[in-house]
């Protein structure tokens, strides 16, 4: 079996689906193998999969970034509800807002006070234009009343790597990707987009609480080329969802930030409709193009 992923090694995605590799080859009895084609916020790999036989040998870690593509664009070479058999989630999370180390910025209202004194003069980095992250930042922008320059990279290890070498000014990242900086010290957390405080940064703010109402979190989730039979995806899922289930996989993801979340195939569907829904209003009320 092989789960694509249209991210770079060490992105988020990557992370996760290697965590549950081992797992889910041992239930499946057979390996698995972890693959990538990078570029375009993951759509290079989405389009593949989505022509790959039905035969549940195939698989596509999606992302959040998948349902704000579906909501905003209109050339996806194809259709998210239509060419895909939902399997499972395998995580959610909360984005978090970053800024290097030793930053001026030891908050996120100092940032944006500094940003509405200064319109146009910093810049916020995200993994690629359209994605969760992006209209995270772009978010932010709106409801703060802040002008930020946006700039993508084509992966998260890259918009780190740029942050950390002080050629941008913030950043809005996954904690399982910018984790490492985090622990060493070089990068720091201002705020957490979900609506409360989360467990893996209990010290930090939510944006919340500076920029009411602000909330925007994200999933990662399996999915097969439609037309895999239902049976065959019920038994993904089910193996898919224990082994989140199991105490050394949780404790995993739980350390990069990220909570372990199994969906059955009807679930994981109605979380990709809402999602959909959701970001259309979101990218309307921002002016996302």
């Amino acid at each position: 079996m092989q789960i694509w992923h249209g991210f770079p090694v060490g992105s988020s995605v990557d992370i996760i689906a290697r965590i549950i590799q081992p797992g889910l080859s041992e239930r499946l009895g057979q390996p698995v193998i972890i693959d990538m084609k990078p570029g375009a916020s993951g759509r290079i790999a989405t389009a593949f999969v989505a022509k790959q036989p039905p035969d549940g040998y195939t698989l596509i870690m999606l992302t959040g970034a998948d349902g704000v593509m579906a909501a905003t664009m209109t050339d996806l070479p194809y259709d998210l509800l239509r060419d895909f058999a939902f399997v499972s989630t395998t995580a959610a999370y909360p984005f978090v807002i970053l800024v290097l180390s030793d930053s001026p910025y030891q908050t996120l209202g100092q940032l944006i006070e500094d940003a509405r004194k200064r319109p146009g003069k910093l810049s916020y980095g995200h993994s690629g234009a359209g994605s969760a992250l992006h209209l995270a930042g772009e978010l932010l922008k709106a409801e703060a009343g802040i002008d930020l320059v946006h700039v993508p990279y084509k992966g998260g290890p890259q918009v780190l790597q740029e942050l950390a070498a002080g050629r941008l000014d913030m950043a809005v990242g996954v904690p399982s990707s910018a984790m490492p900086l985090i622990k060493a010290g070089r990068l720091r957390v201002l705020a957490v987009t979900s609506l409360k405080r989360d467990p893996s940064f209990p010290d930090v703010p939510a944006v919340d609480e500076t920029v009411p109402g602000y909330e925007v979190t994200s999933w990662l989730g399996l999915a097969a080329p439609a037309g895999t039979s239902q049976t065959t995806v019920d038994r993904l899922s089910t193996e898919v969802r224990a082994v989140l289930a199991r105490e050394d996989v949780a404790a995993r993801m739980r350390a990069i930030g990220v909570e372990p979340v199994g969906m059955t195939s009807g679930e994981f569907r109605a979380r990709v409709e809402a999602d959909i829904h959701k970001w259309r209003r979101l990218a309307a009320k921002v002016n996302l193009q």
